[in-house]
C-alpha cells in the first residue's frame, strides 16, 4: 500500500468519550482537503474503556488506522515517540485526545509548513489558553527555562506538524526520560508558528495533576539542562563570600571590642555549611542517577498489542 501524505499521531489516555469524535473530525478534515492520511493511536495504558473504543474505531477506519496498546503508563512524550515508529506519512501531525485543539485547524499547519519550507510548525493559541492559572504559570516557567538554558526555541504546544525527515532522526531515541520538543529542537532550527484555536476541556480532568506537573518540571530540568548545577555553583560562590564577610566581622569584633563570639554563631555556621553541602550533593546525585539509568539501556516504552 502506498504511504499516505500525512500521519496523525494521537497519544491516548482516558479519553473514551472524545476519541470517536476526534477521529471522525480528523478524517473529515483530510477528506475536505482531498489528501491521504493515516491515524496512529497510542493507548498509554488508559484505565477507562479507551482501548475498547480504539478497537471499534480500527474496524471503522481499517487500513487508515494503526493502534498501539502500551504495557503500562509511560507518559505522553514516550507515547508520541512510540507513535513515530509507525508513522509513514511525509508529514506527521500530533494532536491531543481531549478536543481542546480543533482538528479543522490542521490545514493551517499544512499551509504554514508549505509556505515557509520549515521542518516543524507549532500550533499556538490565538487567545487565552483554556487552562487554570497554575497550569499556565507552570507551563510558562518551564518554557522560559528551556528557551534560555536548553535547545527548545520559543513557544511550543502538543499540536504540531513535523517533516518525516526530522521524525527519522528522533524516533529511535532511547532515554529514561523523554521530552519530545527538546529532542526535535536538537535536530532542526527551521521552526515556525501558526495561530490556532483552543477550546475548554469538555470531558474529565487533565492527567497532569499538581504533583505530576511538579515532578515533570523537575525531570525536564534535570534531564535536559544544567540549570541546577549552575545554580549550585553560583549559590556556593555567593554563600562563600557571605560567610567570609561574617568571619571578618566576628574577627573584627573580637580584636577591637573583645566580643564573645558565642555558641549560636558556631551552630549557625555549621548548619549553614552542612545544609549547603547536602544540597549540592543532592543535585549531583540527581545527575548521577540519570547517568546510571542510561547504563541500563531500558527501552523508553513497552508494547503489549498492535493493531495494523
Amino acid at each position: 500500500m502506498q504511504a499516505p501524505e500525512f500521519s496523525v499521531v494521537i497519544p491516548v489516555y482516558n479519553s473514551a468519550k472524545t476519541l470517536r469524535e476526534l477521529c471522525e473530525r480528523v478524517s473529515k478534515a483530510f477528506v475536505d482537503l482531498n489528501m491521504s492520511f493515516e491515524l496512529v493511536l497510542v493507548n498509554d495504558f488508559s484505565t477507562d474503556s479507551s482501548w475498547q473504543v480504539i478497537k471499534e474505531l480500527k474496524e471503522q477506519f481499517a487500513e487508515k488506522m494503526t493502534a498501539i496498546h502500551l504495557r503500562k503508563n509511560f507518559g505522553q512524550h514516550k507515547a508520541l515517540l512510540c507513535g513515530f515508529q509507525y508513522a509513514q506519512g511525509k508529514y506527521v501531525v500530533t494532536i491531543d485526545d481531549d478536543l481542546q485543539f480543533y482538528p479543522e485547524d490542521i490545514h493551517l499547519l499544512i499551509n504554514r509548513i508549505e509556505e515557509t519550507q520549515a521542518d516543524m510548525v507549532y500550533g499556538v493559541y490565538e487567545g487565552e489558553r483554556q487552562h487554570n492559572n497554575f497550569r499556565k504559570w507552570g507551563s510558562n516557567f518551564v518554557a522560559y527555562i528551556f528557551e534560555k538554558f536548553g535547545n527548545t526555541v520559543g513557544q511550543g504546544s502538543s499540536f504540531k506538524i513535523i517533516r518525516q525527515t526530522v521524525i527519522e532522526k528522533v524516533k529511535h531515541y532511547n532515554h529514561s526520560f523523554t521530552f519530545i520538543d527538546e529532542i526535535l529542537s536538537w535536530h532542526t532550527t527551521k521552526i515556525e508558528w501558526q495561530q490556532v484555536r483552543h477550546a475548554p476541556r469538555r470531558e474529565g480532568t487533565s492527567g497532569y495533576s499538581l504533583p505530576k506537573l511538579v515532578l515533570l518540571s523537575l525531570n525536564l530540568i534535570f534531564s535536559y539542562t544544567t540549570v541546577p548545577l549552575r545554580f549550585m555553583t553560583w549559590f556556593g560562590f555567593f554563600s562563600f563570600w557571605i560567610c567570609l564577610l561574617f568571619i571578618c566581622y566576628f574577627i573584627y569584633m573580637k580584636i577591637v571590642y573583645d566580643a564573645f563570639i558565642g555558641f549560636t554563631a558556631l551552630i549557625v555556621s555549621i548548619f549553614m555549611s552542612t545544609g549547603l553541602i547536602l544540597f549540592s550533593l543532592g543535585i549531583i546525585g540527581e545527575y548521577l542517577n540519570r547517568l546510571f539509568a542510561l547504563q541500563h539501556r531500558k527501552p523508553p516504552y513497552l508494547i503489549q498489542e498492535v493493531l495494523k
